[in-house]
């Protein structure tokens, strides 16, 4: 059920926890992990559904075995999956918007999404380009209007492929910050005052139907091979699950609060499925990293790197701020 600006989540949250068999990720392996974990969630894929968009956590240009960005097996097993489950002929699109240190049509072909694309014969879409409107939206009793692509507003179905990763300012990025990443504006360092808030109303316009979280390469104090999957119907319910694992109580993390408050998801009664794997499992093995001190870290060496770009005239990465 869609509403533009006004997004309505009405079924139980359910979240699905799995992992790869081996350790050694073949695309095969990956293959039967992805479908497994979607075949769990029992999500209906009715046949009105023409549209697909695939949103991938490309922020930068770091390659996936770094943990930073989404491993395109993982796609390449989603897009094998949507066909078989309504048929050869949907139109698959994937999708990615332009970031303030980041051009999309660079990052598709480094990170692998060109070949994919031709491979799997789909589309790759830049959204900071083509139609765009801006839409309005709400929350906590602010008004915002964010440029979003048509494409995610007239598609039937969104897939949400974010990282299990966490975040220098907010904490976690998973479902809901991945898909801020599809606001077209390229310069998104320009919302880092009020993050919290924009990333809640980016999901309150564009519904995430279906989460499938990359943890096959999981990114904490440092990356580390996990090869897990987390599956969800509701992107606020599978971000508490991932922060949970990355060691994060998600209660104290402010832009899952208010996401809570604004309606996008019901927390109170998640349906965890653990298959073939326990989260306290995967919680233990997640290089987790005392937050509080790393955020103040952090802080202390981009204010000495402000204090060098002040005294030579030089500028700061935007990718370093975010």
């Amino acid at each position: 059920m869609k509403s533009i600006g006004n997004t309505v989540y009405k079924q139980m949250a359910k979240v699905v926890l799995t992992s790869t068999q081996t350790k050694n990720f073949s695309n095969k392996e990956i293959d039967k992990t992805v479908a497994r974990a979607i075949d769990l969630l029992d999500f209906n894929f009715n046949d009105k559904i023409g549209n697909v968009v695939i949103k991938p956590n490309l922020c930068y240009y770091w390659d996936y075995s770094t943990g930073e960005t989404t491993d395109p097996r993982i796609v390449s097993a989603l897009i094998d999956y949507v066909r078989s489950r309504l048929s050869e002929d949907v139109n698959i699109l994937i999708a990615e918007a332009d970031a303030s240190a980041m051009k999309t049509k660079y990052s598709f072909k480094i990170l692998g999404y060109d070949k994919l694309s031709r491979t799997k014969n789909v589309k790759l879409v830049n959204l900071s380009d083509g139609d765009i409107v801006n839409v309005k939206v709400n929350v906590s009793e602010k008004e915002f209007e964010l440029p979003i692509n048509k494409i995610l507003l007239e598609s039937n179905l969104i897939i949400n492929v974010p990282k299990l990763r966490t975040h220098n300012v907010v904490g976690i990025t998973c479902a809901l910050k991945n898909m801020f990443g599809a606001i077209a504006k390229p310069r998104k360092y320009d919302y880092h005052k009020i993050l919290s808030h924009v990333i809640v109303a980016a999901n309150k316009i564009v519904r995430s139907d279906i989460t499938i979280v990359d943890g096959i390469i999981a990114r904490g104090s440092c990356p580390k091979k996990l090869g897990a999957i987390i599956a969800g119907n509701n992107p606020l319910a599978t971000d508490f699950v991932a922060a949970e694992i990355t060691g994060f109580n998600p209660r104290k993390i402010r832009y899952l609060n208010m996401a809570e408050k604004e309606g996008i998801g019901n927390v109170n009664g998640i349906e965890l499925f653990e298959d073939s794997v326990k989260m306290a499992e995967i919680k233990n093995r997640f290089p987790s990293y005392n937050y509080f001190l790393h955020k103040l870290s952090w802080k202390l060496q981009l204010k000495m790197l402000r204090t060098y770009v002040a005294i030579v005239g030089d500028v700061i990465p935007p990718v370093l701020e975010q």
